[in-house]
């Protein structure tokens, strides 16, 4: 069943989060960092900060006898938003950006992976094939592929932390 309250709450709380964690990209940007390498997981943070506070916003202002599904739809709906909108942003970021952006991110993931080369074949996580294949598709990467990676792996934590705050909000 349809809820607006649930969605308001989802637009409101994601909204946010996704705004917070995008100036963390633009301040890794302004600093002269890469904004889509290592350092852009700190704008993770705010996943989890938000999805609490809107479930138990939600608990307070709509539903103070809310039950574990509710509550886990209600971080699920943020969680989704948090994602929706961070990939929309930076879809937007790399666009606007331009080719030189995303050229420097996959020079400094190459030179990254590359650093990496002997400990993973050596570890036996990758074949020296599957190691230059994946090195490859490097080359590959777009605006898109980049908001569609940050879509997924923020929408994988949202989904598990939602579980965590659903858990500690149940009635």
């Amino acid at each position: 069943m349809f809820n607006q309250a649930i969605f308001r709450t989802g637009i409101k709380f994601g909204g946010i989060s996704a705004l917070a964690g995008f100036a963390i990209i633009l301040i890794l940007f302004l600093v002269g960092i890469n904004p889509f390498g290592q350092l852009s997981l700190w704008s993770w943070i705010f996943i989890p900060v938000f999805i609490f506070l809107g479930i138990r916003s939600f608990k307070r202002t709509f539903d103070p006898e809310m039950g574990f599904l509710r509550a886990l739809k209600v971080g699920w709906i943020i969680a989704f938003f948090t994602a929706l909108f961070s990939a929309l942003l930076i879809f937007i970021f790399a666009t606007l950006g331009g080719e030189d952006l995303i050229q420097r991110h996959i020079a400094e993931m190459k030179m990254l992976f590359e650093s990496s080369r002997q400990a993973a074949i050596e570890a036996k996580v990758l074949t020296p094939e599957a190691f230059d294949q994946t090195l490859n598709e490097l080359d590959k990467t777009t605006a898109g592929s980049l908001a569609l990676d940050d879509f997924f792996k923020k929408f994988a934590v949202g989904f598990f932390i939602a579980v965590v705050g659903a858990v500690f909000f149940r009635k």
